[in-house]
């Protein structure tokens, strides 16, 4: 049988003491970090949905705005005949 002198085994336990600790932060970071993760998907989910509302928005926006022009332009030239036919009218 092997004898292990005190200091031996006061040194051993330090070590597997300072060995523990660091297992017991690199589960505490990989928590963190798994936590992180997780949240980044989230952020990047919510980004995408915005980005998507946005594009709707700006494609719902882009069309009634072609409209109004259309319909304006519609009426600008009626008022324009109507211009000239009063105009006719009162000559």
């Amino acid at each position: 049988m092997v004898q292990v002198s005190t200091d031996q085994r006061g040194r051993l336990m330090m070590t597997t003491e300072r060995l523990n600790q660091s297992t017991d932060r690199i589960k505490e970071s990989r928590r963190t970090m798994l936590e992180t993760e997780e949240l980044g998907v989230s952020i990047l989910q919510d980004l995408h949905q915005q980005r998507q509302s946005l594009l709707h928005a700006h494609t719902t926006v882009c069309t009634c705005l072609n409209s109004s022009t259309y319909y304006i332009d519609l009426l600008s030239g009626h008022f324009l005949i109507l211009q000239v036919e009063n105009c006719n009218n009162s000559c």
